[in-house]
């Protein structure tokens, strides 16, 4: 009787089991019809009110307008990126938390030899949101009016060609460096605080060149006050057409900005194919576009697939050339 009764509760312990299992299942794949069932967190790894942030909000209010849930935008600057991408590896694997994942996002991998996360296998990409292209503009002083020129100008002057960015180890400074490697000649980079402060000496003719991004540099350049030697985008900007890209006289060039989503490695692949859909049809819609035109983006979108193969292309590109130019650190 004994015996009975315990292979009966033994019984019933593995229903409750396998419908407890059934039941988790149920859970995980429910999401991926019906998700988002709740509130979604975007982390902007910047303080409220900048380009990223304003865009970022952008694309929230619509998510959320299409998903008829709230889209939160959580705001947590710090360390270049590294604390809000660190909260994100620390998230629940389940699509209710994504990244605003920028370029810091793959400098931060090619120049840091430590992180407190692994920056390919702890996230999953989910779709780009907008390419922000950067230029490089120069002081009207400066003799070069072209990409080919300042290569035949660099190559004949006894002293490297100073440049300047927003920032070291940011974009602009690393896209001098790959234009040095590429067109083999020798720039300096003239490092500042911020892009206002290399702006400002730009403005004044103190540094003769700078890379920045083309929404920074746009008013500049059609006052007079500066003038355009290459884009950097593989392509011409559908902003300002008129501009040669860099990639047209050194082939294979291409540097430039972006904001993408990212989430935590483990989010079942219907939840991530379904918001990179959704966020495909805000990104391609007309409000979008009218929204986004005064920062000088270019809407952009793609599968999850995509996004994880061109973040892992750029960090081994920058990785190349932050070696070369020994600008790993600890």
């Amino acid at each position: 009787m004994t015996m009975l009764r315990a292979t009966r509760r033994i019984a019933c312990l593995i229903g409750a089991l396998t419908f407890a299992a059934v039941t988790s299942c149920t859970a995980v794949a429910q999401p991926a019809t019906d998700f988002p069932t709740g509130p979604v967190k975007v982390i902007v790894p910047f303080p409220p009110g900048g380009p990223a942030d304003v865009i970022m909000r952008i694309l929230s209010d619509q998510l959320s307008a299409r998903w008829g849930r709230p889209v939160i935008v959580e705001n947590r600057p710090g360390a270049g990126t590294i604390v809000a991408t660190s909260a994100l590896a620390r998230a629940q694997p389940d699509g209710y938390t994504l990244l605003d994942a920028t370029y810091f996002h793959v400098m931060n991998a090619a120049l840091n030899r430590s992180l407190p996360f692994d920056p390919i296998k702890d996230f999953a990409g989910v779709s780009m949101v907008v390419a922000q292209p950067i230029a490089l503009v120069a002081h009207p002083s400066f003799p070069p009016n072209t990409v080919a020129e300042l290569i035949d100008f660099a190559k004949r002057s006894s002293e490297p060609i100073n440049y300047t960015s927003s920032g070291p180890r940011g974009v602009g400074h690393l896209a001098g460096e790959l234009l040095q490697s590429m067109a083999r000649i020798k720039m300096q980079h003239i490092a500042y605080t911020g892009s206002g402060p290399a702006m400002t000496d730009l403005l004044a003719g103190r540094v003769p060149i700078m890379f920045d991004i083309w929404h920074s540099a746009k008013q500049h350049v059609e006052d007079g006050r500066l003038k355009v030697l290459g884009v950097g985008s593989s392509d011409r900007f559908k902003d300002a057409p008129q501009y040669p890209s860099i990639g047209e006289t050194l082939p294979g060039f291409d540097a430039a900005s972006f904001q993408s989503l990212i989430a935590p490695a483990g989010v079942p692949a219907p939840i991530l194919n379904k918001i990179a859909a959704d966020v495909a049809a805000v990104v391609a819609s007309p409000e979008f576009a009218t929204r986004t035109k005064p920062f000088s983006v270019d809407p952009q979108s793609s599968t999850p697939e995509q996004l994880d193969n061109f973040l892992r292309s750029e960090i081994a590109k920058w990785s190349d050339i932050a070696a070369k130019a020994n600008l790993k650190v600890d």
